[in-house]
């Protein structure tokens, strides 16, 4: 599932894509079953790419997120209301894609939200 921008608009330089075009595979899920339903917001260097809300589904249900950007280093923040946070770097080589994984978690029975996050220069694997 491909899910597309919020209404606000996004600079030119860092915006969601299409799959062909996009420097960085943003997948994002949610795996916690003590919240089944959660929001989770993405932004890059500022720009606000992804804010809505992601269901468990059995922990099966990653949504991708193609984004362009320019070459070079970027400030990843990811934040959800239940108090989860993450802030990262990313760097977009001259040549090739990057492929990222946020997964909102929780550790069962404590309450402990977290989101992670994974980057790596070759195509994700779900199991």
């Amino acid at each position: 599932m491909v899910s597309h921008p919020p209404p606000s608009a996004t600079p030119a330089a860092i915006r969601l894509v299409d799959e062909d075009s996009a420097d960085l595979h943003l997948w994002v899920s949610n795996q916690s079953f003590e919240d089944d339903r959660v929001t989770v917001v993405v932004s890059i260097d500022g720009t606000r790419l992804v804010d809505q809300p992601f269901d468990v589904q059995g922990q099966h249900n990653w949504i991708l997120f193609p984004i362009k950007l320019p070459l070079g280093s970027h400030e990843v923040t990811a934040t959800s209301p239940t108090g989860a946070e993450t802030h990262q770097r990313l760097t977009v080589p001259e040549q090739g894609r990057r492929y990222a994984v946020l997964s909102y978690w929780t550790e069962p029975g404590r309450d402990n939200r977290q989101l992670s996050w994974s980057v790596q220069s070759h195509p994700v694997a779900f199991q």
